[in-house]
């Protein structure tokens, strides 16, 4: 293989990978986010877990907290 292609394929697995943590880091700032206005004292902490199992928090704070209305502004 040439090395123009090799750096390629480089660039092109760093752009993907970029993208993937690029979303997740989204839906940690959303969950995060989302937290704070229900009044979630852990918000932090689901930001966080959030970073590292990626999708397992986010279905489970759906499941907790999708009844709960968020809090009224102060």
């Amino acid at each position: 293989m040439s090395p123009v292609l090799a750096q390629f394929g480089a660039v092109r697995s760093v752009l993907y990978y970029g993208a993937v943590y690029g979303v997740v880091l989204a839906v940690a700032v959303w969950l995060y986010r989302d937290a704070k206005a229900r009044g979630s004292d852990r918000a932090a902490a689901w930001f966080v877990a959030t970073l590292v199992f990626t999708i397992l928090p986010v279905l489970l704070y759906m499941y907790l907290y999708r009844d709960v209305e968020p809090a009224a502004p102060k």
